[in-house]
């Protein structure tokens, strides 16, 4: 029987106690923090921005120069980027990264520690136009449900940092699952993974199942958008799929790839 691929999917790895540090205290010392932010709303910015516009053109026009332009500019910037710090953040205040794992800190200053070895997965969204924030998402130990990360200085590096550390372990409990099962199921079954290839089942009901030897396979790599592509040799567009930890998973795509043998078998969906 084939296992969907999931975060709970590292559980049996974290049991085993794959990944663990030797932390000084709870969590070890604190090597950097990251605080939350309460953004400064998009009618406000205009407004300041309009604001300083005009009393830069109007400082312009009174001394005959044109410095007073970037010098209101500059003022501006500090103004609003002070505001933005100095308003409480909604959510969590801070985020602590220690070498043993992650110290989430409340607005009222509780704490809530996570050691890297009670991390399942770790996904990222950056975000896009007309005001969608950027989020990060961390699904602890048996959790149903991730922790949703917001509003946070340095939010993409903190994730890719919980990426960096996450990955070795997320492999090789994949690895473990190709190995006993015969098949890794990724994005709910739309693409399974086999010692011979790979096989995408188009997420509309009327497309057909195509399957890839790794021949075909091109390559594998997460992207931007935390999607895993993957690119073959027949299709022109890469198969994107939302696969949590998408880095981890393209890296295990590449491992089974490079040392699948020069004549696999054919892929084959498991019933």
């Amino acid at each position: 029987m084939a296992m969907v691929w999931s975060p709970a999917w590292a559980r049996s790895v974290v049991e085993n106690g794959q990944g663990r540090r030797g932390p000084v205290g709870p969590l070890g010392r604190v090597v950097r923090v990251h605080r939350g932010f309460r953004p400064v709303p998009w009618r406000a910015r205009t407004w300041l921005d309009a604001t300083a516009a005009v009393l830069a053109a109007v400082a312009c026009l009174a001394l005959g120069e044109w410095w007073p332009a970037p010098v209101v500019a500059a003022v501006a910037l500090v103004v609003v980027s002070g505001y933005a710090l100095l308003r409480p953040a909604p959510g969590l205040h801070s985020v602590r990264v220690h070498e043993g794992g992650l110290a989430l800190v409340g607005a009222d200053g509780g704490e809530r520690l996570l050691p890297w070895a009670g991390i399942e997965a770790a996904e990222y969204s950056p975000g896009g136009r007309r005001g969608v924030p950027e989020q990060g998402r961390i699904w602890p130990v048996g959790a149903d449900e991730p922790l949703v990360l917001a509003q946070l200085h340095g939010l993409d590096g903190l994730l890719r940092e919980m990426d960096e550390r996450l990955s070795p372990g997320l492999r090789a409990a994949l690895h473990e699952t190709l190995r006993t099962d015969g098949s890794v199921r990724f994005a709910r079954g739309r693409l399974t993974v086999t010692a011979g290839g790979l096989v995408h089942r188009p997420p509309h009901s009327l497309g057909a199942a195509e399957a890839y030897r790794w021949g075909e396979v091109h390559s594998a790599r997460a992207s931007g958008l935390g999607e895993l592509e993957v690119r073959t040799r027949s299709a022109g567009l890469p198969l994107a799929l939302p696969v949590p930890n998408a880095r981890a998973a393209a890296e295990f795509l590449e491992e089974v790839r490079s040392r699948s043998t020069t004549t696999p078998t054919t892929p084959t969906a498991p019933r």
